[in-house]
């Protein structure tokens, strides 16, 4: 079974709790962004991972804001579920933003990345590196314009969705207009956000993950 959830922030109680505890041998754990267990690379946090890598169910994550990049890209790629994918540890991997996996008979489609609401506090310079650039973004959507796929996951949300829940959209952010242009350019049946921290469903095809399980069926 494929299972979505939310934003973990580091925070290793959240795999404690009674819905992920549920999860089986060879089930899979999707996390929307905000991994939060990839910061500072001490010796805590790798015992940590090293825990996480040792569940019965894989965990996979799109990185959000709350994750260290330039740390991220020291980790290797490999294929996984048919796609590069950053290994952090055995069982635990980031998912690659623009590829496409194929996960117990579903196609996922992975966006990380998004602009921290904590720029103007912690300084803009740590989030340089945290988005696509226009040129990806420009190369993904003449590569599979058409492309169909079962979800889509990804930390920040299209903006028209951001707008309608009024979440904080700013107009001027190329990314989530970008993901607007990617809603409309694919098929997909759903699409899972974790930015905005609410369990909810804003439209059939749209819903915000934090502290829910969400089986994808």
């Amino acid at each position: 079974m494929l299972y979505i959830t939310g934003d973990t922030h580091g925070d290793y109680d959240r795999f404690e709790d009674k819905a992920v505890r549920r999860l089986k041998q060879g089930d899979v754990l999707v996390v929307c962004g905000d991994f939060g267990f990839v910061w500072d690379g001490g010796k805590r946090e790798q015992k940590i991972l090293k825990k996480l890598g040792k569940k019965k169910y894989t965990i996979l994550f799109v990185p959000g804001s709350g994750d260290n990049y330039d740390l991220l890209r020291e980790y290797p790629e490999e294929t996984v579920y048919g796609a590069p994918a950053r290994r952090i540890e055995q069982g635990v991997y980031q998912l690659l933003t623009g590829q496409f996996y194929d996960i117990d008979g579903k196609r996922l489609l992975a966006f990380g990345g998004g602009e921290s609401m904590d720029q103007d506090i912690v300084g803009r310079e740590l989030f340089c590196d945290q988005l696509p650039t226009k040129a990806e973004l420009d190369v993904f959507c003449q590569q599979h314009a058409g492309e169909k796929t079962d979800l889509v996951v990804s930390y920040e949300p299209p903006y028209a969705i951001a707008s309608f829940l009024d979440l904080e959209a700013k107009a001027d952010s190329y990314y989530g207009l970008y993901l607007d242009t990617i809603s409309r350019q694919i098929e997909f049946k759903q699409w899972f956000f974790g930015k905005h921290h609410v369990d909810k469903r804003v439209t059939p095809r749209y819903m915000g993950v934090f502290e829910k399980v969400v089986p994808y069926r």
